[in-house]
């Protein structure tokens, strides 16, 4: 049962075709092979029966006064010992007079029936089953006849029940086989039926997940009018998703561009106060920008995590970075390496994905000595992750140092340029996205920056 509730909609629906088609075709497989029997014990009793009418016109016409010579039959198998097939004749009925019987039951006696049909007179025939002298199973019809001499007779003609067993089995295995390929082609026709029913849902399921791996960005395609609904109102929600994201950014340029220019004019006017109160001054302003600054940014990447259907390719964007730092180091002869897989995306905005390489690459290279490398892998098994493993030969960092550098604000070298926010803005922003961003050792001497972020592959 727990598997069942863990199945899928169209494995359901098959698998309660199938159980189904099992229950009425066992059903009708029984009710057919009883009505079988019952039509082939109805034939091989008439059979019998001509047998017993012609034993009772012998009986009625015999040649002898004593009755004790009925009329041949005309079949040999009655003259055969053991042939499975005899004649019994009881006189007085309740075999109490003289019996006689076919030569073929070689001295035996037929045994009474143990369950023969009711008789509602005496003339009725009986029909039944007896265990013969050797055994076998015998179909037995009986009669009482009434002589001209008064005197009750019991006859009895019984044949060989392995006839209607044989019958019965060669009937079992053509309807078997009949009924095996029914249900076959019956669950067949279910799993075409189920899978054709299915077809606009699964359609729909793939166009969800372009979406969320950033291959679409909206629902296209023709759907059944019970889907199509659902559709539309999905695509209305993207859209919604849409605005409130460009609302939310514009909002959020619009808050930074307004708090810029009063927050120059007080440092600018700080810069002229002498002393304590214009360092004090001076002091603060830089604090609230730092901290407008990270608000700001938080408030950005929130609202661009929502996005759905965003794929930014990780080649073009690591390029674009490479050219501008190499300009930006030039003097200090540092050089940036790069090796990323082509058609490798990153599921997300191509901004955010410049904010984090930037702040990564802007980082490893003010420490690294000669070299800054960049490298990326895609995980194997689940959903793909690209890892983005950014290097520098330089000093390094202490492990005991590495999550207090992630904290923000936390600078853990004055000397070096910097607000100490690019690194919780990354590990902010990977996290957002369902990723995560550490620091390890380098296999350069330095500090390893691992970036993980979900991935897709570009279908081109």
């Amino acid at each position: 049962m727990r598997l069942i509730a863990r199945a899928s909609l169209s494995t359901r629906m098959v698998i309660g075709a199938l159980l189904s088609s099992l229950t009425v075709l066992a059903a009708a497989g029984v009710i057919l092979s009883h009505i079988h029997r019952q039509a082939t014990e109805q034939g091989f009793d008439e059979r019998l029966n001509v047998y017993l009418q012609a034993l009772t016109g012998g009986l009625a016409s015999p040649t002898e006064s004593d009755h004790s010579d009925p009329s041949d039959l005309g079949d040999p198998k009655f003259d055969l010992p053991m042939s499975g097939w005899y004649w019994q004749i009881d006189s007085g009925g309740d075999g109490s007079g003289k019996t006689i019987a076919s030569p073929s039951l070689f001295g035996s006696r037929l045994p009474r029936m143990v369950t023969p049909t009711p008789r509602t007179s005496s003339s009725d025939v009986l029909q039944g089953y007896v265990k013969g002298p050797d055994d076998r199973n015998l179909r037995v019809i009986e009669r009482m006849v009434l002589t001209p001499d008064g005197v009750w007779h019991r006859l009895r003609v019984a044949g060989d029940a392995d006839e209607i067993e044989r019958a019965v089995q060669a009937f079992r295995f053509p309807l078997l086989l009949t009924f095996g390929l029914l249900g076959a082609i019956i669950v067949c026709l279910t799993a075409l039926q189920v899978w054709l029913g299915m077809r606009p849902l699964g359609r729909l399921s793939k166009a969800l997940s372009d979406i969320r791996t950033g291959q679409a960005d909206r629902i296209d395609g023709d759907y059944p009018p019970d889907l199509a609904p659902l559709a539309r109102e999905l695509n209305l929600l993207l859209e919604s998703n849409r605005e409130i994201m460009e609302r939310a950014r514009t909002q959020v340029g619009n808050l930074a561009h307004a708090l810029k220019t009063p927050l120059s004019v007080i440092a600018n006017e700080a810069a002229a106060i002498d002393g304590e109160v214009g360092e004090k001054i001076r002091e603060q302003s830089a604090v609230i920008g730092t901290q407008m600054g990270w608000y700001l940014e938080r408030a950005r990447t929130a609202a661009a995590s929502v996005a759905l259907g965003r794929a930014t390719e990780l080649a073009p964007v690591i390029g674009g970075l490479a050219r501008v730092f190499a300009k930006l180091w030039l003097s200090r002869a540092v050089v940036l390496v790069h090796e990323i897989p082509t058609g490798l995306c990153f599921r997300g905005e191509k901004q955010d994905l410049e904010e984090m390489l930037g702040n990564l690459i802007d980082n490893a290279g003010k420490w690294a000595n000669a070299k800054v490398s960049v490298t990326v892998t895609v995980s194997e098994g689940g959903e793909p992750f690209a890892n983005i493993l950014v290097d520098d030969d330089g000093p390094g960092l202490a492990k005991e140092l590495r999550a207090e550098a992630l904290q923000r604000g936390r600078r853990l070298d004055e000397t070096r340029p910097g607000t100490g926010l690019g690194l919780a803005i990354v590990a902010d922003l990977a996290k957002l996205y369902g990723g995560q961003l550490m620091l390890e050792d380098s296999p350069a001497g330095g500090l390893r920056a691992c970036l993980r972020l979900p991935a897709l592959q570009s279908p081109s």
